[in-house]
């Protein structure tokens, strides 16, 4: 009785094995990953009434899990932890509320591109370009 399990066993075995080696090998790899989606934004800084005012300085800023190749932003860090803090509204950012003159030398801001998958367009003119730091810290600070 004991001999026939054992040869029960060694056939099962065998069978595993060639089976195993006909539909190829097996993965030990864990699941895929999936990333949650990222940020990628187009900004832009324009000293006037409109987005085209004057000489306009752009940047992209893209924040994880993508990984920033493509970020020229100069403090993407920085910028990214202040878009997230809003969960990408960038009309509820008040980073640094405080004085500024009242005098009137208008800058433009934009974003477009992506929050976290989903799609983002901002545009705000700010009076003066201490209003625009004071509000929009390093995510227009370029």
């Amino acid at each position: 009785m004991k001999t026939t399990r054992a040869l029960a066993l060694l056939a099962t075995t065998l069978l595993t094995t060639a089976l195993a080696s006909a539909t190829g090998p097996t993965s030990t790899a864990s699941p895929t990953t999936v990333l949650a989606p990222g940020t990628s934004l187009r900004l832009t800084v324009a000293h006037g009434d409109t987005p085209s005012s004057g000489t306009p300085r752009t940047v992209t800023l893209e924040c994880p899990p993508y990984g920033g190749t493509a970020t020229t932003h100069p403090d993407p860090v920085t910028a990214c932890r202040l878009v997230d803090s809003v969960n990408g509204d960038l009309n509820r950012l008040d980073v640094d509320p405080g004085v500024c003159t009242d005098l009137y030398d208008p800058y433009t801001v934009t974003a477009s591109g992506t929050y976290r998958g989903r799609p983002l367009s901002f545009r705000h003119t700010y009076g003066n370009h201490c209003v625009l730091l004071r509000t929009t810290g390093a995510v227009f600070d370029f």
